[in-house]
C-alpha cells in the first residue's frame, strides 16, 4: 500500500508538472505572438523560441526558489500586454531593416525585464512591499481593466492579423478574417464561462485540451490536412527549421538594437514595469488566499526579482506569481517544486527537441486564450467590482478604461494617475486634521499663576483659538484651515490665533501660501498667530514661502510656552502692565509658622539644575524668588517643559512620600532663592514636634492636591 501510495504522488506530481508546462508553453506561444505578431512577423518564430526558453528559466527558478512555499511562477500576461504596444513603437522607429526592429523590440524588453527585477528587489531589500496602498484601488482596477482590453484585442488581432480598431472595421468583418477571429472568440468566451462556472484549476488544461480536440475534428470532418490549415492561415507562425533562430539575440540586441528608439518609449518602460510592480503586489495577496498562509511580500520580491534577472538576461519578459498554476498545484496536493521543475522541461523540450511542433498549435487557440485572459480581467473589475467599490470610486475605474479603450494605454495611465491625486486629495480632505481645542481650564501653559490670574484668564477664554493640526498638510487640508480661520476672522476675531503644528510631518507649497494667508488675515484683523512645535522641516518649508517671525506671527517651540504668550498678554492687557510675581512674602506665609529654623536658604545662579531626574529623593525645596522650571526629556530627545514654577511653591514633596527617584528636572529660569528643608530636618521635626510636623505634612498634602488636578491636564494634554 505504501508504494502504491508513493507510486500515486509521483504520477499526480508529473501529471501536474506535466499540465503546468504545457499551458505556460502555450501561454509563452501566445505572448510572443501578442508582442512580435506587428512590423516583425517575420521573426515571430524566433521570439517564440525566446519566450519559450523564458517560460523554461522562469519555472525553473520559480520552482527552486519559491516552490517550498508551494508558489508556482510564469511568464505573466499583464506585462506583456504593455510590453506589445512597446514593441510596436519601437519596431516603427528602428531604423535599419526588419532584423534591426526585431533586436530594438528585443532590447526594449530586455531593459523593461531588468528593471521589473530591479524594483522587485529595491522594495524587497528595503521592505517597501506595501507601497501598493498608494495607489488607490480604482486606479489599479482601471489599469487592470485596460489590460484586459489590450488583451482582448490582442487575441482578436493574432486570430485574425487585422487590428481591431474602427479604421480596420472593415478588414475585420471580411469573411476570410471572420473565420480566423470568430472561433477565437468564441473559444476565449467559452473557456472563461467554464471558469466561471466550474471554478476549478483543471478546467483551463481540460478546456484548452477539449480546444485542440475540436480543432483535429474540425480538419477531419473538413477533409483538410495540416498543410492546408497552416495555407489558410489557421495555424501559428513557422516553420521553426532555420538554424539562425537559437542565436543568443539579448547580446546581438547589445550591439545591432536602434537603442534611439528604444530609449524614445521610456514613458511605455515606466508604465510596463509599474503595471508589473503592481501585478505583483496583487498576486502575491491573492497566492495568500489560494495556499491559505502568510507570505512574506518582501522576500516574494526579492525571490521575483532575482527570477527577472536571469529571465531578462535571455530576452523573457517579467514573470511572477501564478495563481492558477499555484492553485492547481495546491488543489492536486503536490509538492510545487517538483511540480514546477517537471513544468520546466515541457517548454525546454520544445525549444530543444520539439520546436517544429508550436507552428501546429491553432491560431483560434492561442488567441482564444488571450481573449479569455483579457475577458477575466475586464469582467472581474467592470461587472465583479460594481458593487463593491462607491459610485465615486467604481466612475473612475470606468473613466481610465474608457481613456484606454479610445486613447491607448500611455494616456490611460497618465489620467489614472492624475485621478489617482485627485482622490488621494479628496480621500484625505475627508479626514478631520484640524482639531480646535478651548482655552481656559483644561488647555493652559504650565505656568503655575496665583488663583486670581487664573480666574482672569478664564473670563477671557474667548480670546483664545487653539487649532491642533496633525498628519502631512497640503492643497486638500490646507484650504480647509485656511477657511476656519477665515471665519472666525471675519466674526469675532480672537486676540491670539494659537496653530499648534507639533504633529505636522510636513507641508507642501499649497499649504504654506494658505499659511501666508492667514498671516494676511492676522494683519488684516488685528490678531496675533503664533505657531508651536513646528520641526526644523517645517519651519524651512514655510520660511521659504515667505512664512517669518513678524508682529502678527510668532514662533515658539512647543504649544506650553505658545499658551504662555498668549496669557501674558491677555494679563498685560487686563492690567496694562506686565504681570509681576507673586509678593515672595505673601507667598512664604503659607509655610507652616515655627519652620523657619529647619530652613536653609540658598542663592542660584540661573540655569542651575536644582534636581535631577531619577536621582535618589531626600529633600524638599520652597521656591523663595525667581523662577523654576520642571521638564523632562521626551521620547524624540527635546526637552518638555512640565510646568513653571514661582514663589511660595514646593519641588521634591513627591519622591519624599513614594521613595521612587525624581521624576523630572527642576531647573532655574532666573536667579533663585529656595529654602531647603532636609530629609534629616523633617526627621527632627517629627521627633521633637508633633504638632509642627502635622502642619507640615498637612501643608505638603494640600500642595499635593492642589497640583493633582493640573498635573492629570497636563498628562490629558500630552497624551491627546
Amino acid at each position: 500500500m505504501p508504494e502504491q501510495s508513493r507510486a500515486g504522488g509521483w504520477l499526480a506530481l508529473v501529471i501536474a508538472g506535466l499540465l503546468i508546462g504545457a499551458i505556460e508553453a502555450l501561454l509563452a506561444v501566445a505572448l510572443a505572438a501578442f508582442v512580435f505578431i506587428g512590423l516583425i512577423g517575420d521573426y515571430i518564430a524566433d521570439g517564440i523560441v525566446i519566450y519559450l526558453a523564458a517560460a523554461a528559466v522562469t519555472l525553473a527558478v520559480f520552482a527552486w526558489r519559491l516552490g517550498s512555499r508551494g508558489v508556482v511562477g510564469g511568464l505573466r500576461e499583464t506585462t506583456a500586454a504593455v510590453l506589445s504596444i512597446v514593441a510596436f513603437n519601437t519596431a516603427v522607429t528602428a531604423y535599419g531593416g526588419p532584423e534591426r526592429s526585431f533586436l530594438s523590440v528585443v532590447a526594449v524588453t530586455l531593459v523593461i525585464t531588468l528593471l521589473t527585477a530591479a524594483a522587485f528587489l529595491a522594495l524587497g531589500v528595503y521592505r517597501r512591499g506595501n507601497l501598493i496602498r498608494f495607489i488607490p484601488y480604482p486606479v489599479v482596477g482601471g489599469f487592470l481593466a485596460g489590460i484586459g482590453w489590450l488583451l482582448l484585442k490582442g487575441g482578436v488581432y493574432v486570430a485574425g492579423g487585422v487590428e481591431p480598431v474602427w479604421r480596420s472595421f472593415g478588414d475585420l468583418t471580411e469573411w476570410s478574417a471572420l473565420q480566423q477571429w470568430l472561433p477565437a472568440i468564441g473559444f476565449g468566451l467559452l473557456l472563461f464561462v467554464a471558469v466561471r462556472v466550474f471554478k476549478h484549476p483543471l478546467v483551463i488544461p481540460i478546456g484548452i485540451a477539449v480546444g485542440f480536440v475540436a480543432f483535429g475534428l474540425g480538419l477531419l470532418i473538413s477533409q483538410n490536412s495540416f498543410q492546408d490549415a497552416r495555407s489558410f492561415g489557421w495555424l501559428v507562425y513557422g516553420p521553426f527549421d532555420d538554424p539562425q533562430r537559437w542565436q543568443p539575440w539579448t547580446l546581438r540586441a547589445i550591439t545591432g538594437a536602434d537603442w534611439s528608439a528604444v530609449l524614445g518609449q521610456w514613458a511605455g518602460i515606466i508604465a510596463a514595469v509599474l503595471v508589473a510592480v503592481i501585478a505583483i503586489l496583487f498576486t502575491v495577496s491573492g497566492g495568500e488566499l489560494v495556499l491559505r498562509r502568510d507570505l512574506d511580500t518582501n522576500e516574494e520580491l526579492r525571490d521575483a526579482g532575482l527570477v527577472n534577472v536571469i529571465s531578462g538576461v535571455i530576452g523573457g519578459i517579467p514573470g511572477f506569481h501564478t495563481l492558477s498554476m499555484t492553485a492547481l498545484a495546491h488543489r492536486m496536493r503536490v509538492n510545487a517544486r517538483v511540480a514546477g521543475l517537471v513544468a520546466a522541461a515541457v517548454p525546454l523540450a520544445a525549444v530543444i527537441v520539439g520546436a517544429s511542433v508550436i507552428d501546429r498549435i491553432p491560431r483560434m487557440i492561442v488567441g482564444g486564450v488571450l481573449v479569455f485572459l483579457g475577458l477575466s480581467f475586464i469582467v472581474e473589475w467592470v461587472w465583479d467590482r460594481r458593487k463593491v467599490l462607491p459610485p465615486l470610486e467604481y466612475g473612475v475605474m470606468l473613466v481610465i478604461l474608457a481613456v484606454i479603450v479610445g486613447k491607448g494605454f500611455l494616456p490611460g495611465v497618465l489620467v489614472g494617475l492624475v485621478l489617482a491625486v485627485v482622490l488621494f486629495a479628496v480621500s484625505y480632505g475627508r479626514i478631520e486634521l484640524v482639531r480646535e481645542v478651548a482655552f481656559g481650564e483644561i488647555y493652559h501653559s504650565n505656568v503655575d499663576r496665583p488663583a486670581e490670574q487664573r480666574a482672569v484668564l478664564r473670563q477671557m477664554a474667548n480670546e483664545v483659538e487653539i487649532l491642533r493640526v496633525n498628519g502631512f498638510v497640503f492643497f486638500g487640508s490646507a484650504n480647509g484651515l485656511l477657511e476656519r480661520i477665515r471665519k472666525r476672522a471675519e466674526g469675532a476675531a480672537p486676540r491670539f490665533m494659537v496653530i499648534d503644528l507639533r504633529r505636522v510631518t510636513g507641508v507642501d507649497s499649497s499649504a504654506v501660501v494658505s499659511f501666508v494667508k492667514v498671516e494676511h488675515l492676522a494683519e488684516a484683523h488685528g490678531f496675533e498667530v503664533v505657531l508651536t512645535g513646528a520641526s526644523d522641516a517645517v519651519r524651512r518649508q514655510l520660511a521659504r514661502g515667505g512664512m517669518v517671525e513678524s508682529d502678527a506671527v510668532r514662533f515658539e517651540p512647543d504649544l506650553d510656552r505658545g499658551l504662555q504668550r498668549c496669557e501674558e498678554g491677555l494679563l498685560a492687557a487686563e492690567v496694562g502692565r506686565e504681570p509681576e510675581p507673586v509678593s515672595p512674602d505673601g507667598d512664604k506665609a503659607r509655610i507652616p509658622a515655627g519652620l523657619d529654623p529647619y530652613l536653609e536658604r540658598i542663592e542660584l545662579a540661573e540655569g542651575t539644575t536644582l534636581l535631577h531626574q531619577d536621582e535618589a529623593p531626600g529633600d524638599v525645596f520652597v521656591l523663595e524668588s525667581g523662577r523654576l522650571r520642571v521638564e523632562t526629556e521626551t521620547a524624540e530627545g527635546t526637552r518638555m517643559r512640565l510646568r513653571t514654577l514661582r514663589p511660595g511653591e514646593v519641588v521634591g514633596e513627591i519622591a519624599l512620600y513614594t521613595g521612587v527617584p525624581r521624576t523630572a528636572d527642576v531647573v532655574t529660569e532666573t536667579p533663585a532663592v529656595v529654602l531647603r528643608l532636609s530629609a534629616r530636618s523633617i526627621a527632627r521635626v517629627e521627633a521633637s514636634e508633633p504638632e509642627l510636623a502635622a502642619r507640615l505634612h498637612r501643608w505638603l498634602a494640600w500642595t499635593l492636591a492642589d497640583r493633582l488636578g493640573d498635573t492629570l491636564r497636563t498628562f490629558d494634554s500630552m497624551m491627546d
